[in-house]
């Protein structure tokens, strides 16, 4: 039998959230979050997270970690597929909507790459990114010829990493997540948010941010970076607004 997903995506303050909790209260949707940065405790007013109370169903994936863990597109996708399935468990509609699209791409489409890493190879890799810089972490994986030079920037923190966990966890190597696309069983809706004025668009942005501001996002992001002792080094801090507020302090 065919399960049906709706996807609801569109740009920046373009009304997601809002449209998201209609469609609750008119349809049996739940909400399945792809914001990465309202996976985060705390993270309320600078990700615009919707008010989880006035969804009149269940949602997934808001909350789930504290704002000093890091989280990757391999374990989103693992926990969008079981929320997917305790979706339909309860006989709804999965509703997921967010602005992380890289997560979204990678969950329609599949990894490349998927691995199961062990806490003690966590652990290897954190005590690594601790003891040395990024360009010299680079240079040694040149050395080893593990990658050729000019492949990836020295700076590039993100595909470091990853070349990392591939290095060290080869032989956790798991079964590559192939993509909701890959199920027949699955029938795909996307809903689009067009805005055609992109005028309209960039004054909607600036009303969100002036809001933001009103609203306490300096107090905000100074709480969460006294409570987590955060940096602008922690995954959670590289979100648009949070960045750029934790840098002043």
């Amino acid at each position: 039998m065919t399960k049906n997903i709706f996807l609801l995506i569109g740009p920046t303050a373009s009304g997601k959230s809002s449209i998201s909790l209609q469609l609750t209260r008119d349809f049996p949707f739940e909400v399945i979050n792809a914001d990465l940065y309202s996976v985060y405790k705390g993270m309320n007013i600078g990700t615009a997270k919707p008010n989880l109370d006035e969804y009149s169903s269940r949602h997934y994936l808001f909350n789930k970690l504290d704002p000093d863990m890091n989280y990757n597109v391999s374990e989103y996708c693992l926990d969008a597929i079981d929320s997917i399935d305790k979706v339909f468990a309860n006989n709804k509609y999965p509703l997921i909507t967010g602005g992380s699209m890289m997560y979204i791409y990678q969950l329609l489409n599949g990894l490349s790459h998927d691995y199961n890493i062990l806490d003690s190879d966590k652990k290897i890799i954190s005590y690594i990114l601790e003891k040395y810089t990024y360009p010299e972490i680079y240079e040694s994986l040149i050395y080893g010829k593990e990658i050729s030079n000019g492949k990836i920037n020295q700076n590039d923190k993100y595909r470091i990493e990853k070349l990392l966990e591939r290095l060290i966890s080869p032989n956790n190597d798991k079964k590559k997540y192939k993509g909701l696309y890959s199920n027949r069983n699955i029938l795909i809706t996307v809903i689009f948010i067009d805005i055609c004025d992109r005028e309209l668009l960039r004054q909607n942005i600036f009303k969100r941010t002036s809001h933001m501001l009103k609203s306490g996002l300096i107090d905000e992001v100074e709480n969460l970076k006294q409570r987590y002792n955060l940096t602008l080094e922690n995954q959670s801090m590289k979100a648009i607004g949070y960045k750029q507020v934790l840098s002043y302090f």
